[in-house]
């Protein structure tokens, strides 16, 4: 009888391969900040983001002026609800998320800058004071009307930004810790991903029961199959000229995803959406700088954000099974 079910289910799956499945709840993550905006006059390709403002004088303070780069990570000595995700195949993320500490201004001991993480662009304004050792010692505030708002406390000594975070709220992860390096922003069309990290959508996924005989002791489990991509994300450039139907019209949807997303991490887009976060983090290139791009695009990004809109709605809506979704 279990042969007999076995096989119905294998005859099911195999139907299911050969005709695609409408799922008519399928949608496109379109992030806020990210929308192209049609204008009957070309965008000029000037960049909105909070920068540094150039530096001109010699104060002791310029060199302190920029972005520092890197990991907002838990704070381990500290106790944090948010828990380290764990995905099938080895994915792991443990919480952390790529931030850009901006420091804007220097002025008689006040700084004022911002700082990028997750999906926020925030600012900040504080004290500043050089240590005996030649350090210098900060401590800022970010306006605390925001849930994710809080306190940093760091110091700058030999080229690393060293330092702490504790939230105002008690939100999941209240204490966070980071070790950045300077690094500047800038545009590159060209600029290709690498293979870091993969990318795995644990929030789409398919799943089928399956059940092995162990010596006549049947165990049954779940399995599932998340979203993710193929090789060809790191072929595909839609920054840098126009696509062809014909290269992404049988792309599956992590794949015109990642490689839809991609032009928003050149222009140095920090991403709500956590997979997508996750993936773009890892990338050595990869800067988040503003939450708002969408006046940014070029014409040729503007036209493949277009078409690689169009195949990831389809993509999404009819899919085979533990293929495309």
């Amino acid at each position: 009888m279990i042969k007999i079910t076995q096989l119905i289910l294998l005859t099911c799956l195999l139907i299911s391969c050969q005709n695609p499945i409408k799922d008519t709840n399928a949608k496109v993550d379109v992030e806020k900040g990210t929308e192209v905006v049609t204008e009957n006059k070309p965008i000029e390709k000037t960049s909105e983001q909070p920068t540094p403002p150039a530096e001109t004088s010699t104060a002791p303070t310029d060199a302190l002026l920029g972005f520092w780069v890197g990991y907002f990570e838990k704070d381990e000595q500290q106790q944090n609800v948010g828990k380290t995700l764990v995905v099938d195949e080895g994915f792991v993320w443990s919480r952390e998320n790529k931030i850009n500490i901006s420091i804007d201004e220097i002025t008689e001991g006040i700084v004022n800058g911002h700082s990028v993480v997750a999906g926020n662009n925030r600012p900040f304004t504080g004290t500043v004071e050089k240590q005996e050792n030649g350090s210098y010692s900060f401590q800022v505030k970010e306006p605390g009307d925001n849930k994710y708002d809080g306190v940093f406390s760091f110091t700058i000594d030999q080229d690393r930004l060293k330092g702490k975070w504790i939230a105002y709220k008690n939100i999941e992860i209240k204490h966070r810790q980071y070790d950045l390096e300077k690094k500047a922003f800038t545009y590159d069309p060209d600029v290709m991903l690498e293979q870091s990290k993969s990318y795995v959508n644990w929030n789409e996924f398919l799943s089928a029961q399956e059940t092995t005989d162990y010596d006549g002791e049947f165990q049954t489990w779940i399995r599932k199959e998340f979203a993710t991509t193929t090789p060809l994300i790191y072929k595909i450039n839609a920054s840098n000229k126009l696509l062809k139907k014909s290269t992404v019209e049988n792309l599956k949807k992590g794949d015109l995803t990642v490689i839809r997303n991609s032009i928003y991490a050149r222009h140095g887009y920090s991403f709500r959406n956590r997979p997508l976060r996750v993936f773009f983090d890892a990338q050595p290139w990869y800067i988040p700088v503003n939450a708002d791009i969408k006046a940014d695009f070029t014409d040729i990004e503007k036209q493949n954000i277009k078409l690689l809109l169009k195949y990831e709605k389809n993509a999404a809506e009819y899919y085979d099974r533990f293929g495309r979704g």
